[in-house]
């Protein structure tokens, strides 16, 4: 077993002098060995300040330099970050630290996030501005490192939290180098000096931080940090730097197509590009894959599992995935155990093998959630998938996501493309309300694109699209904007609330039956 910081170690063994990490604000750089050497003098700070093997230490920051080298100080001390997402409010940072029993912080300069953090219990909050001088200290102090077992945690991640206060997501030691290794044997990445990474994910996210930080060091790469993500700086600092490798969820790279600086000839220098987080659009997969270098490819995972399924060449589909090499999935009845499997050509609920060594433990303090998840060795996803003859799967969509309407199972992420797909539609969020005709009326919200278009066009649209007559809207609300979480993903939930609302007259939106 190797802990996060020996993977960094071994790789600084490997190349001392080559580059491991570049800001992109004040355009410092370490090597590999003055990486190691800036890690020790950090850990030694935080050690001097009472942060031992075992203690909780949340961060709230920014895919800052001195977080990611924060991060692996942490690491040297056998601590355990918590790593929180920046953009929550500051009343939902201090409450995730109190419910978690955090024992110090690390935060960005401000007031309000410093009044309610210094509120709560924990004993010790560090502010980080423009670097790491208030946690440095004598390196040469720094005592051995401690020893870990495989089963002492490691890291609190969270998941994103659409119902409710993020969950604490517990991950113990054994699985930090298979959080890593799966990005080889299932997506192709390889060890080297090619290696070049755009950091523009939050190292709060496990993509950000296991997909794309950990995995470029451990691997002997360079990792050029987005410390704010700007898709027009986002797409010269790929041109530029001749970057090879990016894993993102999909909205920050329809941000980049979107950027008025892009062109093709910016992406030339891609090899591997991963997506997942969340669903994509086609026509914006379509341009990837068209106009990147390298191969595009779906991962799909929970910040539970980190990566169950994926899109293998020469499958060449995107939506059609299959178990890789860490992982052993069913797909079984709605409601279901793990023994009641689905035939080719249903659908059911995807479960994971939580005996593998990239699944959490528990939920943080939550022994119910953890059971309601956690059942006879297996991890309940609630995504819903069909099954295939060869094994393969399609991702349908969420289970509590499902509208039941006229008897009929009605998935939004089979509506979504369809209305996606109209140059009209900058996004579409298919619901269903309760309804007394239909028991669930299917909805479809929309953001406009830069062309007005109406709900009577959107209609036509689905119509002469050949989806079956049952999945068809039968009403259309236009928005602004999406009620969205933390991590950007629609609040389906707070929009059902908002459609219903304008059903009934009382919110202004306009709500068009058809």
């Amino acid at each position: 077993m190797q802990t996060c910081y020996q993977l960094v170690w071994l790789a600084a063994e490997r190349t001392p002098d080559r580059i491991a990490m570049v800001d992109d604000t004040s355009m410092r750089q370490f090597t590999y060995a003055q990486l190691i050497a800036e890690i020790e003098t950090v850990a030694a700070g935080l050690a001097e300040r009472g942060i031992t093997k075992g203690t909780r230490v949340a961060t709230a920051l920014p895919p800052l330099f001195d977080h990611g080298v924060l991060i692996l100080a942490l690491q040297r001390l056998g601590a355990v970050p918590a790593l929180l997402n920046f953009r929550l409010t500051a009343d939902d940072l201090a409450a995730l630290m109190e419910d978690g029993e955090i024992e110090a912080a690390v935060i960005l300069p401000g007031d309000e996030l410093h009044k309610a953090v210094s509120a709560k219990p924990q004993g010790m909050v560090l502010v980080m501005g423009g670097g790491s001088e208030d946690c440095r200290g004598d390196a040469g102090a720094l005592g051995p490192l401690p020893e870990l077992s495989p089963d002492d945690p490691a890291f609190i991640f969270y998941t994103s939290g659409t119902t409710g206060l993020p969950k604490g997501v517990v991950m113990t030691q054994k699985t930090t180098e298979h959080r890593i290794l799966w990005l080889s044997t299932q997506a192709g990445l390889r060890h080297g000096a090619h290696l070049r990474t755009l950091g523009f994910m939050p190292l709060s996210h496990a993509i950000g931080f296991y997909g794309v930080f950990l995995v470029t060091l451990a691997m002997n790469g360079t990792y050029f940090v987005q410390s704010a993500f700007d898709p027009v700086a986002a797409n010269d600092m790929i041109e530029t730097h001749e970057i090879t490798y990016m894993f993102a969820v999909p909205q920050l790279y329809f941000a980049l197509t979107s950027a008025p600086n892009y062109g093709p000839e910016k992406m030339r220098s891609l090899e591997l590009c991963l997506y997942g987080g969340a669903a994509i659009v086609p026509a914006l997969l379509d341009r990837m894959d068209a106009e990147w270098g390298g191969v595009v490819c779906h991962i799909y995972g929970t910040t539970e599992t980190m990566c169950s399924l994926y899109n293998p060449d020469p499958v060449g589909r995107h939506t059609r995935l299959r178990p890789g090499f860490y992982s052993r999935t069913r797909i079984i009845q709605l409601g279901g155990g793990p023994d009641e499997k689905v035939a080719p050509g249903e659908e059911g609920e995807l479960i994971v093998d939580a005996t593998i060594d990239t699944i959490f433990t528990e939920y943080l303090n939550r022994p119910d959630a953890t059971a309601e998840k956690l059942r006879d060795g297996w991890y309940y996803t609630g995504d819903i998938c069909l099954l295939h003859e060869d094994g393969d799967v399609d991702l349908i969509g969420r289970a509590d996501d499902m509208i039941r309407s006229g008897g009929e199972h009605i998935h939004p992420s089979e509506v979504e493309p369809v209305l996606a797909a109209h140059a009209g539609v900058s996004e579409a969020a298919v619901i269903g309300i309760t309804d007394a005709k239909w028991g669930e009326m299917v909805v479809a919200c929309i953001l406009t694109g830069e062309e007005p278009v109406g709900a009577a066009e959107l209609d036509a649209h689905i119509r002469a699209s050949g989806l079956p007559g049952f999945k068809r809207p039968k009403a259309y609300v236009m928005f602004d904007d999406l009620p969205r979480n933390a991590a950007g993903k629609v609040v389906r939930r707070a929009l059902r609330n908002q459609v219903e609302a304008a059903r009934d007259g009382n919110n202004g939106l306009d709500f068009t039956e058809l």
